[in-house]
């Protein structure tokens, strides 16, 4: 049985302060946020080392294949060194309706680049998944073999009459580096994500988690919502015996 890791977002000292009291293993810097993060560097290198926590990151959520985007988001990965994230999450976006062949190659190219950046500290570049079925993912994971990837469950709950997270664990269950948790109640657009809390949405988590349990390496899970509210979440799922 594999080993859950639970934590929350931060981009600064308070933000790590509030999980290292209320139980999390982890912390996910937003580098959405990087100069509050950079301005605060130390703090949090310091806070996190006494709480014993680590860190995963999540990057800038811009595009990879726009000159602006993938400028910002290499600073990030490159920063991401001080903290050595065991992930950095992206949004590589490689549903069909958005792209051409074309795109999909400038996008492969680009996340390659990315994880010898990152495999330089000892990191993982980690795609997400936002409007992709779980076959969209084959020839990003089939060209970079280092790359992993970041189920985001409630996004899964999107654009699919069942949630689509036990289909990215079935169909690359070795490749599975890290999760986000958040509840939603459906939708026919990406655009229709709302990050709900746990027990707010329609999700039913027990299967997912489940599965998640059975896999062979140790998987961090975020709670993407408030502090207040990840918390809440972490207790709901020790409640009914998920954690």
């Amino acid at each position: 049985m594999g080993k859950l890791d639970f934590g929350g977002q931060a981009a600064g000292l308070e933000g790590i302060a509030f999980l290292a009291g209320h139980g999390f293993d982890f912390a996910d810097l937003n580098l959405n946020e990087i100069d509050k993060v950079r301005r605060e560097e130390r703090q949090i290198l310091k806070a996190a080392r006494k709480a014993g926590m680590f860190f995963v990151a999540h990057g800038p959520d811009l595009r990879v294949d726009s000159p602006e985007g993938i400028a910002k988001i290499e600073e990030a990965v490159r920063y991401a060194a001080v903290f050595k994230p065991r992930t950095i999450t992206i949004h590589p976006i490689l549903a069909p309706f958005s792209n051409t062949p074309g795109s999909i190659e400038t996008k492969l190219r680009e996340i390659g680049r990315l994880q010898e950046v990152a495999g330089s500290y000892g990191s993982r570049i980690a795609c997400e998944n936002t409007a992709e079925a779980a076959a969209d993912m084959q020839p990003l994971l089939s060209a970079l073999p280092d790359v992993v990837l970041t189920v985001d469950i409630g996004h899964s709950e999107l654009l699919s009459e069942r949630n689509k997270s036990l289909d990215f664990i079935g169909s690359y269950p070795d490749r599975i580096g890290h999760v986000h948790i958040h509840d939603n109640v459906g939708g026919d657009t990406y655009y229709e994500d709302l990050h709900l809390p746990l027990g707010e949405g329609r999700i039913d988590f027990a299967p997912i988690l489940a599965a998640l349990k059975t896999l062979s390496q140790e998987v961090t899970i975020t709670f993407e919502m408030p502090r207040q509210k990840a918390y809440e979440g972490l207790l709901w799922l020790r409640e009914r015996g998920l954690a």
